[in-house]
């Protein structure tokens, strides 16, 4: 009877312990839509990839009045999606300040140009011509070649024009379309579970970038971060969130299903290493980042069937 009593202390106290550990495990992916628990991780490696919404395979995406950008901007101005600094997710945005990102460079005091790079001369192009040309003598303008060119009689008994004959100016718009914001930001983890011996990508952030060729200073310039685990909730409660099926109509898809059946195409440009530094950066240029890029995916592939093979 007293050994009875013995075992059931003992079973008590061992299924406690056994509570303590399990409620001790988390995530170590917390941001992502499906996460997957640290005991069952065999292998990670952090990616960041470059998704051009203009390329063909990604335009489903980018589909008129459904483009992701657009439920982005709305979402956060609506005040259900937190934006965040960066894809660290440490530093909010707010509503003020996403929108101050989002404001097109010409509407913004020097050019839209940090200070950095106005100091480096960014911005500098339009400046004004030297100052030989407002030491021309008084009988013409400068020719060129270094000689005023003779005044025109005609050009000082000009008839005045009348306001008419001016074109109307166009109206400026404040902010940058969501057609605009095509380059986005993927950081994801390349996981191999070893409980399903299968290679996971587990999606964290995502980023809005707005493209160098929409920059004066010729730069990607980021806008915002969001958790992707927020983006996928808002994606599978709106119908409008949709990737366009331009074969099938029957067969458009939500965004987050799309994104979950990797209905995409995104390069690496990016893995955790020491210095933190793009491929572009380490290898010497897009060519070489390229290679190097094709061999990551390889290279998870191949580590992915050897957990087959034994």
């Amino acid at each position: 009877m007293k050994m009875n009593w013995v075992n059931k202390l003992f079973l008590c106290v061992l299924m406690a312990a056994n509570l303590t550990v399990f409620g001790q495990e988390k995530p170590s992916n917390a941001n992502s839509a499906h996460p997957i628990e640290e005991q069952d991780i065999h292998y990670r490696l952090r990616l960041w990839r470059r998704m051009d919404l203009n390329e063909k395979v990604n335009k489903p995406f980018f589909s008129i009045n459904h483009q992701i950008s657009k439920f982005l901007i709305d979402w956060v101005r609506a005040g259900i999606l937190t934006p965040y600094k960066s894809d660290s997710l440490n530093v909010k945005l707010t509503l003020e300040q996403f929108n101050e990102n989002l404001k097109l460079e010409e509407s913004l005091g020097g050019g839209g140009l940090s200070e950095a790079e106005r100091s480096a001369g960014f911005g500098d192009e339009n400046a004004a011509t030297p100052a030989a040309n407002s030491a021309a003598p008084a009988g013409g303008a400068d020719d060129g070649w270094g000689s005023a060119a003779p005044a025109k009689k005609e050009d000082a008994a000009a008839p005045a024009t009348d306001a008419f004959a001016e074109k109307p100016v166009s109206a400026q718009a404040e902010y940058y379309f969501a057609k605009d914001l095509s380059i986005i930001e993927i950081r994801e983890d390349a996981i191999i579970d070893r409980l399903r011996s299968r290679l996971y990508f587990d999606i964290q952030s995502i980023s809005l970038i707005i493209p160098a060729s929409k920059t004066i200073a010729g730069f990607d310039k980021p806008i915002a971060s969001f958790k992707y685990k927020d983006l996928y909730e808002l994606f599978k409660n709106n119908p409008d969130c949709i990737w366009y099926n331009a074969q099938n109509d029957l067969q458009h898809k939500n965004m987050a299903y799309a994104f979950d059946l990797r209905l995409f195409s995104a390069r690496i440009v990016k893995t955790g290493n020491i210095e933190d530094k793009f491929l572009s950066d380490l290898f010497g240029g897009e060519r070489q980042s390229l290679l190097q890029s094709q061999m990551i995916e390889n290279k998870l592939l191949e580590l992915e069937s050897s957990l087959w093979e034994y």
